[in-house]
């Protein structure tokens, strides 16, 4: 009978003495055993790197996959209130897409931040705990995972959800693909449940999308102390708009809102199970929109002296 060995848990610097000389060299050259945990396919890109507006951060990679931006924060203790603060430090200025925090163990007040940051459109987030054991006199390392981004759960946790989660859930690729294509989100993607907003290039007027009497939506909104000007000059170009969106457009003026839609023709059934090609409608729709509309936009506010200076910063 083959012999049977037991795990000795042993302290975390036994194996690493050091976290910045030891550990990090280590993880970084160890990525397919922690991507392995994470379900992810992660390339290593530098140690120590610094990124402009966030820092410098310990491991920089790639989930090979999706080509995402992945920063990795390690530490050999419990979770602390400074890396926790690097960590979101990261989230707002690293332009990641996926974000790994690894420590030794992790309080409930850090998961509970981590958790609420998953609910964010832009970025994924995981906790992960590494563990180190003597098994017959060698020492081996291996890696748990605490907390993960809703899109990695089981089909019984999509269900216990709530609806504005799984409205983040399916709408963080949705938003990816679309700043990938340079339209960028509002803020930390506009809206919030089943709205999200793109910038335009001038404040007050938002590309947008959401669900409307369940059919999906692509839209052109106007906000703002001169919307309604500006909404009236963008009008005088509606024959030629409607021209090339092939008639589908819907001109919306309802007491003090104005809209330019785009509608879905099929409907949704169930808002907690949206197919994957809603998303592709929106996708498409909103940068269709957005190449047809733009020019006369910008002719507008051109002729009404509105500079396109004062736009929101990307989310």
């Amino acid at each position: 009978m083959a012999e049977i060995h037991t795990l000795e848990p042993v302290g975390l610097r036994d194996l690493w003495p050091h976290e910045a000389y030891d550990f990090t060299p280590w993880l970084a050259k160890n990525l397919a055993l922690l991507g392995s945990e994470l379900n992810l396919v992660l390339e290593r890109e530098g140690e120590e790197v610094t990124l402009p507006g966030a820092g410098k951060v310990d491991i920089l990679a790639r989930q090979a996959t999706t080509d995402a931006r992945v920063v990795i924060e390690n530490q050999l203790g419990s979770s602390d209130d400074s890396h926790c603060l690097r960590l979101l430090g990261y989230a707002a200025n690293a332009e990641a897409n996926i974000l790994v925090w690894v420590a030794r163990d992790f309080s409930d007040y850090h998961r509970s931040i981590l958790s609420w940051l998953n609910e964010s459109d832009n970025i994924a987030v995981y906790a992960v705990e590494v563990r180190a054991f003597l098994v017959d006199g060698r020492k081996v390392a291996d890696f748990k995972l605490v907390v993960e981004p809703p899109q990695a759960g089981t089909t019984s946790a999509r269900r216990a959800r709530t609806a504005s989660t799984y409205y983040a859930e399916f709408y963080r690729p949705v938003v990816e693909n679309l700043r990938r294509r340079g339209l960028q989100p509002v803020g930390r993607g506009g809206f919030r449940g089943k709205y999200r907003s793109f910038q335009s290039g001038y404040r007050g007027v938002y590309y947008s999308s959401g669900f409307s009497q369940g059919r999906a939506t692509a839209s052109l909104g106007f906000y703002g102390t001169d919307k309604q000007d500006i909404f009236d000059a963008f009008t005088q170009h509606r024959a030629e708009i409607d021209d090339r969106l092939n008639g589908e457009t819907e001109w919306v003026e309802e007491g003090d809102q104005y809209w330019v839609w785009l509608q879905a023709e099929k409907a949704i059934d169930d808002p907690m199970s949206i197919p994957d090609t809603v998303g592709q409608w929106i996708t498409e729709n909103l940068l269709k929109l957005r190449e047809v509309v733009q020019p006369y936009l910008d002719r507008v506010m051109a002729n009404m002296g509105i500079s396109s200076d004062d736009v929101e910063e990307p989310g």
